[in-house]
């Protein structure tokens, strides 16, 4: 990792290693309005709202629904989905 630096300046990106279904869920977190930005950590994925909260997700779940039920767990304390 101490040769990252140079080796991104030389053009090479250094990426984890990420499943294909996980990969998928970042590609459409990316492409969704409301997500700055997602990312990989240790094979979980989350993603960082345009109004900066980081929401974790599962690969099966509905981006819309995910947030949604995040605004309303910050908002009321209580979650959209008694199963998480």
């Amino acid at each position: 990792m101490r040769k990252r630096v140079p080796m991104k300046s030389n053009g090479y990106k250094l990426v984890d290693d990420v499943t294909k279904p996980n990969q998928g869920l970042i590609n459409r977190l990316i492409l969704h309005p409301n997500i700055d930005s997602a990312w990989n950590l240790n094979r979980a994925v989350y993603g960082q709202t345009v109004a900066g909260e980081r929401i974790k997700f599962d690969r099966y779940d509905n981006v819309n629904d995910v947030i949604e039920s995040f605004k309303q767990y910050r908002r009321n304390g209580v979650s959209g989905h008694p199963e998480k």
